[in-house]
C-alpha cells in the first residue's frame, strides 16, 4: 500500500460551537493521509499517474475557510469527502483536524479529531 501525506497544513476558519469562534475565527491545523493500492507515478514519474496534492491542498483550504460547522468532527468528515473526490485512486483517507487555540481554560498543545473514510 502507498500513501501520500499532507501534514500540518494551517488555515484560518470559523468552525466551533461558541459565538466567538463563529465571529472571530481561529487557526486550524489539518493533516491528510491518502492510502492507495499503488501509486503508479512512483514508476512512471508522471503527474497524471499520482494525486496532485496541490489540488488537495487548495480544496482543503477552501473547505476550512468556508466551513461554519459547530464540530471539528464534522469538518474532518467534510474534508475527507472532498479529498476522496479529488484523489480518485485513493482507497481510504484519514483526516486529522486540530484546534491549537481552542477556547478552553488550561494548558494543552491542541484539541484534535481524526476521521477515516473509505471509498464506497
Amino acid at each position: 500500500m502507498d500513501t501520500i501525506t499532507l501534514r500540518s497544513m494551517e488555515f484560518f476558519g470559523h468552525t466551533g460551537c461558541l459565538p466567538e469562534e463563529k465571529e472571530n475565527g481561529q487557526r486550524f491545523v489539518v493533516s491528510v493521509v491518502m492510502l492507495f493500492d499503488e501509486i503508479r507515478g512512483k514508476v512512471t514519474d508522471k503527474l497524471e499517474d499520482t494525486c496532485d496534492y496541490s489540488k488537495v491542498f487548495d480544496k482543503v483550504k477552501e473547505t476550512v475557510e468556508n466551513d461554519r460547522s459547530d464540530l471539528i468532527e464534522h469538518l474532518a468528515y467534510k474534508i475527507a469527502g472532498v479529498v476522496l473526490d479529488i484523489a480518485s485512486g485513493s482507497k481510504c483517507v484519514v483526516v486529522t483536524v486540530s484546534k491549537p487555540d481552542c477556547p478552553i481554560e488550561g494548558k494543552f498543545e491542541t484539541m484534535e479529531v481524526s476521521v477515516t473514510r473509505e471509498r464506497e
